[in-house]
């Protein structure tokens, strides 16, 4: 069985030779639009699928202007179909897809409006003043970061030859916002961005992020019927990958399972502490409709090794089963 086959029959919740793993990182260092070095990474670590991290375009590029400035944030135009920022992505894409043609399956990155308009002021707290005090300018950013975004996906629908797309929800925070704020001032553009997606991908990979290291109120996302869904179940409350089962749609398939940070057995333990955790885990949950993978986002000094060893006990523990 292939790669992707491997992470269709899970989508589909059928057999599989092994449970497959997914893994993302970031990729700071710009050199060939970090191409070579996902690729690499994709291969080095035996992963069934790549998401395609988005380092150098998290941010909306709009020159040297401060987007933490509501007039600028007033002001915002959306990007040319030519312009780097829509080209960069398209072009990161397209060649990672061609270099694991004959392996991994690939999704691609795409944040909500708010979360860019985040990234750009590089505050977590400035941009939520700003959406209180300066509403119609920020609606007004995110309505153009929207078309940004939709402009995006149907190019990478047409171009890229991506499996699918990965989403990240953000901003849910037991913290940030009431639960009415959110469903009022966020809540639709989740929506949007959602159906979107599936309009143009085989499937969609539902990220409901805890980077902060707070919990989420993740029954608001629960709702959202994306083929696969994957969550901090070492930060929200209660809801680790075998709760999972009961928590999301039935029809989804789980990914997670492994803790991200540094004080994850992912990034600190040795050959046999993870294969046995990944036996754990995959007796806990079930190989129907199951994708291992980490929480968030691999730190990057994670040894590749330490990846491939999942990969490996996922296959050992399906032929002990089988033979």
């Amino acid at each position: 069985m292939d790669k992707k086959q491997r992470i269709r029959n899970a989508i589909l919740g059928k057999a599989v030779d092994r449970v497959p793993v997914s893994w993302y990182t970031h990729f700071p260092d710009q050199r060939d639009n970090t191409v070579a070095d996902q690729v690499a990474w994709a291969r080095e670590t035996d992963m069934d699928m790549l998401c395609v991290e988005t380092d150098g375009f998290m941010q909306f590029d709009c020159g040297n202007t401060d987007m933490s400035d509501p007039k600028v944030l007033a002001a915002l135009r959306p990007h040319r179909p030519t312009d780097w920022y829509i080209e960069g992505q398209v072009d990161r894409a397209r060649r990672i897809a061609e270099g694991l043609r004959d392996g991994a399956a690939v999704t691609y990155m795409i944040f909500t409006p708010f979360s860019t308009i985040k990234h750009s002021t590089g505050s977590e707290f400035l941009v939520m003043k700003l959406l209180r005090e300066h509403p119609e300018a920020v609606r007004h950013a995110m309505e153009v970061i929207e078309q940004d975004n939709f402009l995006l996906m149907e190019r990478l629908s047409k171009e890229a030859g991506l499996d699918g797309i990965f989403l990240s929800l953000q901003n849910n925070e037991i913290d940030r916002y009431t639960r009415r704020e959110y469903a009022e001032l966020l809540e639709p553009w989740d929506d949007r961005e959602i159906a979107k997606a599936k309009e143009l991908f085989p499937f969609t990979v539902l990220h409901l992020c805890a980077w902060r290291g707070v919990p989420n109120r993740v029954d608001v996302w629960r709702r959202h019927d994306c083929e696969i869904v994957n969550w901090a179940g070492h930060i929200e409350l209660d809801l680790g990958l075998h709760q999972g089962r009961r928590f999301f749609n039935a029809k989804s398939a789980l990914m997670g399972g492994f803790d991200n940070r540094p004080c994850g057995i992912l990034h600190w333990g040795g050959e046999a502490q993870i294969k046995a955790y990944t036996r754990q885990l995959i007796e806990n949950a079930g190989t129907a409709r199951l994708i291992l993978s980490a929480d968030c986002s691999v730190q990057k000094d994670t040894p590749a090794e330490h990846l491939r060893w999942v990969a490996e006990a996922s296959a050992e523990y399906m032929a002990e089963m089988q033979g």
